[in-house]
């Protein structure tokens, strides 16, 4: 639908919008060499995309995570900017404590990464600025993030408190800005249901589900991880809260089915796998996956126990993730009794204008052992 300039424009260029009809539309980030050919930033035709709008739309962010929700008041971190909910699309910001970490999706904001650090340090007195680049965004949007990436380099680690948890984010070797904010919310919801119970973490990353269940009473907690540098910064976090988990280096699936042939169950598990699709061609694929992870870790929770089970692909709808938990509780031989749905934490919304930002689906449910006919009669 772009008919692409003459003119030789760089990836990521600012650009004014208009019809073919010579209408105004929008000003925005234009590349020709990425999927998305333009991201629209504002149609309001009286706004210019200058160090001043970007400096507006982290104040308006700011203003919802401190004014309207009051994060700070429990925790010192939080996402700041989450892309077109925030009216940013390409970018997200999360602040670690006094250190904010952005990660770029569009070449847009290679040239404007000054207008970006400058304004979150007016914001923030005294704040930070680390600019961490993905090689394959950057493969997709033609571009290099490796310079700015220098010029705004990252230390090695920062500590956060959210809620009564404390936690090491390694700016390093960490996943995507180092930590995953968006299950703020739920690691403590599911934490009060923990006292006295044993909890089993799939996918533990650094532990803070397991953690986070220890420091709310649990009787033991296990977490399960392939990433052996993210269990280092897990034991380091149990250290760091003075509570005792257990964490493997593990296949999660050959653990599962460990325990499912010697008959060994728990009262709690959490399910929360990476992305399992992130483009068309790989939903098929990932309704299999969670339909396998599923099954499995639903036949190791002790009847009447707890399942909190994720999915963190924005193309799998909740009603697609429901479907497949139905199938699964059937091959399981249990039935769910779901009791909370829920998503990404309040700093993670989502706009009417792209809906596709509500991504994080999180199912709270008890298990129990579906009845056969012989033994109702």
């Amino acid at each position: 639908m772009i008919r692409h300039p003459q003119q030789h424009l760089r990836p990521g260029s600012l650009v004014e919008v208009i019809s073919r009809e010579g209408i105004f539309i929008g000003r925005g980030i234009y590349n020709k060499k990425s999927n998305i050919g333009i991201r629209l930033l504002t149609e309001n035709i009286r706004e210019t995309l200058d160090r001043g709008f970007f400096f507006k739309k982290l104040e308006q962010a700011k203003s919802l995570r401190e004014e309207i929700l009051g994060i700070q008041r429990t925790s010192n971190c939080y996402r700041l900017v989450h892309g077109e909910a925030d009216g940013l699309s390409g970018l997200i910001i999360d602040k670690f404590a006094d250190t904010f970490v952005v990660e770029p999706y569009s070449a847009g904001y290679l040239g404007i990464m000054e207008w970006i650090a400058s304004s979150l340090q007016s914001l923030y007195a005294g704040s930070r600025i680390v600019v961490r680049q993905d090689e394959r965004i950057a493969a997709k949007e033609g571009v290099s993030f490796a310079k700015i990436a220098s010029a705004y380099a990252s230390h090695d680690a920062v500590e956060i408190k959210e809620h009564n948890l404390k936690m090491t984010v390694n700016l390093k070797t960490g996943h995507k800005t180092g930590f995953f904010l968006d299950q703020r919310e739920n690691r403590f919801v599911l934490s009060q249901y923990c006292k006295d119970r044993d909890v089993l973490d799939c996918f533990c990353y650094t532990g803070g589900f397991a953690i986070s269940a220890m420091l709310a009473g649990a009787r033991s907690a296990t977490g399960i991880d392939l990433d052996e540098k993210a269990l280092e910064t897990a034991r380091e976090n149990a250290r760091l809260n003075s509570v005792k988990v257990t964490f493997q280096h593990t296949n999660v699936f050959d653990y599962l089915r460990t325990m499912i042939s010697k008959g060994v169950q728990t009262d709690v598990v959490i399910l929360d796998p990476a992305k399992l699709a992130g483009c068309t061609e790989e939903i098929k694929r990932a309704h299999r996956t969670y339909g396998d992870i599923n099954r499995l870790g639903m036949q190791v929770v002790k009847p009447g126990g707890l399942l909190l089970t994720c999915s963190c692909s924005g193309l799998v709808s909740e009603r697609e993730f429901l479907s497949i938990l139905t199938r699964s509780a059937a091959e399981a031989g249990v039935v769910l009794q779901i009791f909370q749905i829920t998503g990404a934490s309040p700093d993670h919304p989502f706009s009417t204008i792209f809906p596709e930002g509500r991504y994080l689906k999180a199912i709270f449910a008890r298990v129990y052992p579906l009845m056969k006919n012989e033994e109702i009669q």
